[in-house]
């Protein structure tokens, strides 16, 4: 089994933000002062202006990572050679091949019974089981912890390796993390909540107003954490990904319908939010209340609540009208966020109130538009 050596010579270029390049191993490529019979060095040397890292890429094959030393510190230089050694150990033996003991691939295979298992509980929640004391996770999911749902869609290089994942993952959160392999272009991800939002902060006393903060503070910072972890994946691999992330619960008796939820939130933000891929469970409310009106009766809803909808279907006249919702109905901010005059909005709004007979600078036809534009993407895409 052969090593991702592109994948551990990007991830050494982010680290220390300079050029390394893989290199097969060859006679000449020995360390100052050695003749050509001396035996493969197992840690770095210096030749050229180079270090090289000999690294075993498969069984009998060798190759080594180089770099200008001008570029690494002696204590980066014996990071590198731990992380490289360690890769080595992790992954192969005398043979080449990835051994059932290999504590990866036994991690892999006890998240995908985890994950074979919650699908089955999340399609008949009238059956709760708990989970399975052999798969050891019960201490884990007492803990609060942030549950997320990732999906891919037509990833051009296939499906994505778990290991790969894994550590990407582990990276960016800063610590261990669960992660559960759904099908190969879906996976549950589970982080404790400090990973996220960091420890709890003592030092205010005050219960109802620490409650009322942290209720904001923790949609702004789940929110920026997921954009950051959305860039990260799409920057990792090509292809289309989608985001759903819900609130820190303890998930021991409620990770199947947190599962279903998830992927319902998913499934609506593709339906309502056409242009994002980062949803959140608790923006959802009106469209997953929209979704479950039969389709009749949105129909007639369309077709009575304004006098013509063609304007409404307009795609400049929605995505002036997503911004002017987005921003509380602010003229002056959906101006500037659309680039344009404050009087050209203004006059678009205008011809809205004259084809539609809706003002949707007022509340009350302002809740009217928007419902017609939610209902409208719901039975459209349907």
């Amino acid at each position: 089994m052969a090593l991702d050596t592109e994948w551990i010579q990007q991830q050494l270029q982010n680290i220390i933000q300079a050029p390394f390049t893989i290199l097969p191993w060859c006679p000449e490529m020995i360390a100052e002062g050695q003749s050509a019979e001396s035996a493969v060095p197992d840690k770095s040397f210096v030749r050229d202006s180079k270090i090289y890292f000999p690294f075993r890429v498969v069984a009998g094959g060798l190759a080594a990572f180089a770099v200008e030393a001008k570029h690494l510190t002696d204590r980066e230089r014996k990071l590198i050679e731990a992380l490289l050694w360690n890769m080595e150990q992790f992954w192969q033996d005398g043979t080449g091949t990835q051994q059932p003991d290999n504590p990866v691939y036994a991690e892999e295979e006890r998240m995908k019974r985890f994950g074979q298992w919650l699908i089955q509980q999340a399609g008949n929640l009238q059956n709760e089981e708990e989970v399975p004391d052999e798969l050891g996770l019960r201490d884990s999911l007492l803990a609060y912890m942030v549950p997320i749902v990732l999906t891919g869609e037509g990833t051009q290089e296939g499906a994505i390796a778990y290991t790969q994942l894994y550590r990407l993952l582990a990276s960016y959160f800063g610590g261990n993390v669960l992660l559960t392999p759904l099908d190969e272009q879906s996976w549950l991800i589970m982080a404790k909540k400090e990973l996220l939002l960091g420890a709890e902060d003592d030092r205010d006393k005050d219960i109802e107003t620490r409650d009322a903060d942290f209720t904001e503070s923790l949609e702004e910072v789940l929110t920026a954490f997921s954009l950051g972890l959305y860039e990260l994946i799409a920057n990792e691999w090509v292809g289309v990904f989608h985001l759903a992330v819900s609130k820190p619960s303890i998930l021991l008796q409620s990770l199947p319908k947190e599962l279903n939820l998830l992927w319902e939130t998913i499934h609506l933000g593709k339906i309502f939010h056409v242009t994002e891929h980062i949803h959140f469970s608790w923006e959802l409310h009106l469209e997953r209340l929209l979704n479950r009106i039969p389709k009749e009766q949105r129909v007639q809803f369309l077709e009575q609540v304004v006098r013509s909808s063609v304007i409404l279907e307009d795609a400049e006249t929605m995505a002036t009208l997503d911004i002017f919702f987005q921003l509380d109905c602010n003229v002056s901010e959906t101006a500037k966020r659309l680039y344009v005059h404050r009087n050209t909005l203004i006059y678009r709004l205008d011809k809205i109130k004259q084809e539609t007979g809706l003002d949707v600078r007022t509340f009350n036809d302002a809740v009217l538009v928007k419902l017609f534009l939610l209902l409208y993407k719901v039975t459209k895409r349907k």
